[in-house]
């Protein structure tokens, strides 16, 4: 695919879905980098690489209940007179003598001269003699050995890890009470129309909720990420100049609405009156084609969304999480291919997205289609687990061809 330059981006030539999404991702930046506490590091990336500060397990440790011996001790011994046990936390002790045993907790450091801990199913004591069963031991069974898991100075994450409950236990484990992770952006959301009222204001029959903020709000909230602030404005071009200019020191400037042919879509006429420059209008999506990206100063990048609330959604999904994670260095999101359940018909010749649930078990198993009734239904993507993606060379999916398909939540 060409790449297209900033300068090429000014005509009114209409982007494929790859050409634009190249196009902001070179606008990717890192917002800087913050050290904080562990405990306040869930969902966070890391800005640095981890290094393991000793061996890990840092003793041979044992993997079960049981007795520690020795193992050559087996081949003259029919039973072991108990001279000691063994609890985790205790400093280590030593297995000198022949024919000798200790008992030994889950997760306790094995005595210095034994190899073998055999479970305390395998066993019987009597009167302070302990017997095994007769079944296949070898030296070290039962047993964690030092550094099997990793050496001390072994990288043992990388930077651009997103920080996980597995993670934050890793991480305690290592002794590290505080991390450097990746700063968040400064983001805020415009949305604009004269039929949009707040959430909580009486709605007339001709106007409609503002719910396209609370859906870009929620998709960020998925990288720890809070809205600064969040706008409601008419299709008057002061407001949304106004709107636009009090909010030049974010990081991510989104809006939604105002961004098609309509004779009240002023939001990129404003934006260039703002000094916000054009990267590009329009994309060879459906939904999604008024789609407009630009920024501010080297700084600010600004998404103009279209109004509808399923062309928000794919929006953010196509173009806003892939520059996102580009920010913060991590690889994008994993898609999945499946087979589709039914046959599809494009509407368009761009590519198009349309919502699916995964029906994974069955002889129809695979990505079903839900009905919708175009990009402002919203209530139907609600059932979905994520998108499929029909490619704008392919006219017709046929039933069982294998397409790709976006979650919802990123992996």
């Amino acid at each position: 695919m060409p790449k297209v330059c900033l300068e090429e981006a000014h005509t009114n030539l209409m982007l494929t879905v790859t050409e634009a999404r190249n196009l902001i991702l070179q606008q990717a930046r890192s917002f800087g980098i913050e050290t904080i506490l562990l405990s306040e590091a869930y969902e966070r990336v890391l800005a640095e690489d981890i290094y393991t500060d000793r061996d890990y397990p840092p003793f041979n440790r044992s993997a079960m209940d049981g007795y520690a011996l020795k193992f050559k001790d087996l081949s003259n011994h029919k039973e072991f007179r108990l001279v000691d046990d063994m609890l985790a936390g205790e400093r280590i002790k030593s297995l000198t003598e022949e024919g000798t045993c200790i008992k030994i907790m889950t997760g306790a450091p094995v005595p210095e001269g034994a190899d073998l801990v055999i479970r305390v199913e395998d066993s019987e004591i009597n009167d302070g003699m302990v017997k095994f069963k007769s079944l296949p031991f070898r030296n070290w069974l039962n047993i964690a050995m030092q550094g099997e898991d990793s050496r001390i100075g072994e990288m043992v994450l990388k930077k651009s890890t997103i920080i996980h409950a597995s993670t934050s236990g890793l991480l305690a484990s290592l002794g590290r009470s505080n991390v450097k992770v990746y700063s968040l952006p400064k983001v805020s959301i415009i949305s604009t129309g004269n039929e949009i009222k707040a959430v909580g204001d009486f709605v007339l029959p001709h106007q409609i909720r503002d719910s396209n903020s609370y859906t870009i709000a929620s998709f960020f909230q998925h990288y720890n990420i809070e809205i600064v602030s969040r706008k409601l404005v008419s299709d008057r071009k002061e407001e949304i100049k106004h709107a636009i200019e009090s909010l030049k020191d974010m990081d991510i400037l989104i809006l939604s609405g105002g961004v098609s042919m309509g004779d009240a879509d002023f939001v990129p006429e404003v934006l260039n009156a703002c000094g916000v420059k054009t990267i590009f209008h329009k994309v060879q999506i459906k939904p999604g084609k008024p789609l407009w990206f630009g920024i501010l100063d080297n700084k600010t990048v600004v998404f103009a969304l279209p109004g509808n609330p399923v062309s928000c959604q794919v929006a953010f999904k196509v173009f806003i999480e892939p520059f996102l994670r580009a920010c913060f260095g991590l690889t994008a999101c994993q898609t999945i291919k499946l087979p589709l359940t039914s046959a599809r018909k494009k509407k368009s010749s761009f590519e198009e997205y349309f919502p699916c649930i995964l029906l994974p078990y069955g002889p129809h198993s695979g990505l079903q289609q839900i009905r919708n009734n175009g990009s402002g239904d919203f209530t139907s993507i609600t059932r979905s687990a994520g998108l499929s993606v029909h490619p704008a060379e392919i006219e017709e999916l046929k039933e069982g061809d294998v397409v790709e398909f976006i979650p919802w939540r990123g992996i």
